[in-house]
């Protein structure tokens, strides 16, 4: 009996439960920046907070069935497994690098402001241009992954794949810091 199948069947769930976490971090990213209270902003910091854990198990499910399907079929120094592992690796050192000060100077700020309107301080630590701009290159670089599993192709083929998933999510990076949402909650509801 081959264990292949269930693990595949893990490696998948995972990357489900990382594209959801990934997407969810996104909105959450935007939508902060649509704050009128600080309530608002303490609820999204506290549904932001469940993606760490998603993101963690996410992870641990990815490699560990990963690691079984490379040691049951696949081998090591295949490009496309070995250029994953590389990206999945450097995610899991981005995130916590990146988002992780980012997010806690706005549990600070949101600790020390007063309950009603947005501060200036809280305002500045929302809008952010690297954790804003770092929102959706996770998700994006994660699709080049997802690209690399189904293609399959050899260094060269990995490597470009590599280089437009990483060119591209810098360009949305960059396009999602320097978009100003033009409309809150409560005029969307108020339309």
């Amino acid at each position: 009996m081959t264990f292949y199948p269930y693990l595949l069947f893990t490696h998948i769930v995972g990357v489900l439960i990382l594209f959801i976490a990934n997407g969810l971090t996104l909105v959450s990213m935007w939508r902060i920046r649509t704050a009128q209270a600080t309530s608002q902003v303490a609820e999204l910091m506290a549904i932001d907070a469940l993606f760490g854990p998603a993101l963690l198990l996410s992870v641990v499910l990815i490699l560990a069935s990963g690691f079984g399907m490379v040691i049951s079929a696949w081998g090591w120094q295949i490009p496309w497994i070995d250029l994953s592992l590389g990206l999945i690796a450097l995610l899991g050192i981005l995130g916590p690098v990146i988002n992780g000060p980012r997010t806690k100077a706005i549990r600070v700020a949101l600790k020390v402001a007063p309950a009603g309107e947005i501060t200036p301080v809280l305002r500045k630590t929302i809008t952010n241009r690297v954790l804003q701009g770092y929102a959706p290159i996770p998700g994006i670089l994660s699709l080049g992954i997802v690209a690399l599993m189904t293609l399959k192709p050899d260094w060269t083929g990995a490597s470009i794949i590599i280089a437009l998933t990483a060119v591209i999510s810098l360009i949305v990076g960059a396009i999602f810091a320097s978009i100003t949402p033009r409309f809150t909650a409560t005029q969307l509801v108020a339309e």
